[in-house]
């Protein structure tokens, strides 16, 4: 099966991409050959490469950046999706699109499952939410699947953050009143290819399993690469961000596990995967 993956260049993209090598035939494209708003750039796209299906990782993942920018963003997410759908129902191509938990208000205590009522917080949250929603209104057998504090070997995460900023001042002060499941991009892999194989459709929630705050996440980077460093926490508030982030965001990922019957490793085997063993 011929695979696209728009927005490709990004931290998912690079990610996934060497796993679902061995299951597709990939064409990794990004803006500069589909801005995902462009209609038109899309037409000749899917003429050139004839995909029989689409992974849509294309966003505007800057969630401060949102809050500046929101019309920007409500093209990027919601729009641009809307766009996706569409060419995907004119030729009969499946699509898996991504979102986030920040779709949700972080008022639960226990994990939010994919029947949950969103309530964003933010411009990022908000342009997501309407995202997901113009996708499954314009192309019912499409998956959605949200994902949440990720990390990989491209981009900036919180990893690559925390470990410079400790590096440089030989201490981090690290939020320890957001609780969710850091997840490893490549990960995902796995989840996507199952549930385009296995034809599902609907929202899903994909996430390693397990939960901590950002700063238990950091206590255990460092303890996983042996660095010696003060790490201090603090509340949100502390940090005087632009945008609200949910409080608590863990998923409950039953139903990917009973639909595709992958069942995601914990967040710490993922974590030490990543630093340790690679």
């Amino acid at each position: 099966m011929r695979l696209l993956i728009t927005g490709s260049h990004g931290l998912v993209g690079a990610s996934i991409i060497p796993v679902l090598n061995d299951y597709f035939d990939i064409i990794a494209v990004d803006i500069e050959e589909w801005d995902i708003t462009d209609r038109d750039a899309g037409v000749r796209t899917l003429d050139e490469h004839r995909p029989q299906a689409i992974v849509n990782l294309a966003a505007m993942t800057d969630v401060d950046g949102c809050e500046d920018r929101p019309d920007v963003a409500h093209r990027l997410n919601s729009e641009g999706p809307a766009v996706v759908a569409a060419l995907c129902k004119e030729r009969n191509i499946r699509l898996v699109h991504f979102s986030t938990d920040y779709v949700f208000d972080g008022e639960k205590r226990f994990p939010y499952r994919e029947d949950d009522t969103p309530n964003p917080m933010s411009a990022y949250g908000a342009t997501k939410l309407s995202g997901e929603r113009r996708v499954l209104d314009i192309l019912p057998s499409a998956v959605v699947l949200r994902a949440q504090w990720l990390y990989g070997r491209e981009g900036t995460d919180f990893i690559s953050k925390v470990t410079r900023i400790a590096k440089e001042a030989g201490a981090a002060r690290v939020v320890n009143d957001q609780t969710g499941a850091p997840t490893y991009a490549k990960d995902l892999a796995e989840p996507i290819r199952h549930l385009i194989e296995k034809g599902r459709s609907g929202v899903y929630h994909a996430a390693n399993s397990g939960s901590c705050t950002w700063y238990e996440f950091a206590k255990e980077i460092f303890s996983c690469l042996h660095m010696d460093i003060a790490v201090t926490p603090i509340t949100s508030s502390g940090l005087n961000r632009k945008a609200r982030r949910p409080a608590y965001s863990v998923f409950d990922c039953a139903k990917l596990r009973n639909d595709t019957g992958v069942a995601m490793r914990t967040w710490q085997e993922a974590l030490h995967a990543y630093l340790v063993k690679q």
